[in-house]
């Protein structure tokens, strides 16, 4: 797989294009007839680097041989059209989540306006869950023959449990303290569950725009000492806590999918996530909650503290439900849609 695009200093914005294996013998245009790649220049805000990136990726698409051009999220869009403007090879689009999932009536304009532009013109749209799915059909007008479910995986590694008998139990909320995962609701449950559960510790390992909103939270709750604001963390050091976790919570608000959940699954850490969560479709053992139901949300996280019965069965059944998933699984799905759009009608 060739790079049809670079990367932005973040690290984050990637547009693949996929060419189908040739013979050995096949003849490559010389390198000495290539261009010299540009020097990336990104501009002073994100609108001006994704329409650099997009004219970047139209140059590169010109220079490269390949079949098909699959661009994740609305970030990496109009690179991949251009890209299709200047190759006319077919185009993917991976959609991790829409804008009305991240933002709900906050929405940015100008990042819907692209995710339409996107999945509507589009040769094929991929979705991580089939809630996602659903909601592109009915958010954009996709037609659903157009678009193809590809669940998110994880590469299951192998973890101790660090568990301590005379430690307080340990609750997890793990991802970007932002609208969409639900932060505020993680904390009033908290406080419910404080009342159950006095020895009872929270972690929010993240950072994002509503950090401030969160801690503020937990202050006006009356739990700010016992929960620690971790801010970001790298993989190492979350690994870690979920191996150390009593439970993991995800509150959202809208989950495409919730690859975090995998993740603490995958420690033996029993999850509870929102309802119709996309990752609810490949695992069955979590505890489901409505969104918003705070109480509900509380009387799980107790029930899962003081029960030892139902801590151990929802963190062996989900453990072993994680180890039967692979991104190898992904990767052929993927494979396999090229294959078909390199085909043509």
């Amino acid at each position: 797989m060739s790079r049809a695009a670079a990367r932005p200093t973040s690290g984050y914005l990637a547009l693949s294009a996929w060419r189908r294996p040739a013979a050995r013998s096949a003849t490559r245009r010389p390198r000495s007839d290539r261009e010299p790649a540009p020097k990336p220049v990104y501009g002073r805000d994100l609108v001006t680097e994704v329409l650099r990136y997009a004219e970047f990726s139209g140059r590169v698409a010109g220079r490269q041989r390949f079949d098909v051009i699959h661009a994740h999220d609305w970030l990496t869009y109009l690179g991949g059209l251009e890209a299709r403007r200047v190759s006319g090879r077919p185009l993917v689009v991976h959609v991790h989540a829409t804008e009305l999932d991240r933002a709900g009536h906050l929405e940015n304009r100008f990042v819907a306006d692209i995710e339409s532009l996107g999945v509507r013109r589009a040769d094929r749209v991929i979705a991580v869950s089939r809630f996602l799915a659903a909601r592109v059909a009915e958010i954009y007008g996709v037609p659903s023959e157009r678009i193809s479910v590809v669940h998110n995986a994880i590469d299951a590694r192998r973890a101790r449990r660090a568990r301590s008998a005379s430690r307080p139990p340990l609750v997890l909320f793990a991802g970007r303290l932002t609208f969409q995962k639900g932060p505020e609701f993680f904390l009033e449950a908290a406080a419910l569950a404080a009342r159950d559960v006095r020895r009872a510790r929270f972690v929010m390992a993240g950072a994002g725009d509503r950090e401030a909103a969160a801690i503020a939270a937990a202050e006006a709750l009356g739990i700010r000492r016992r929960v620690l604001f971790t801010g970001f963390l790298p993989a190492r050091e979350l690994d870690r806590l979920y191996a150390e976790a009593d439970v993991f919570v995800l509150p959202s608000v809208s989950e495409p999918f919730g690859i975090a959940a995998l993740e603490a699954l995958s420690h033996g850490t029993p999850a509870i996530v929102a309802r119709r969560a996309g990752v609810s479709e490949v695992v069955k053992n979590v505890l489901e909650v409505d969104f918003g139901d705070v109480e509900d949300l509380a009387a799980k996280i107790v029930a899962v503290l003081t029960s030892p019965r139902i801590a151990r069965r929802f963190a062996a059944r989900g453990r072993d439900e994680v180890r039967r998933l692979s991104w190898k699984d992904a990767a052929r799905k993927c494979l396999a849609i090229y294959e078909e759009l390199a085909a043509g009608p």
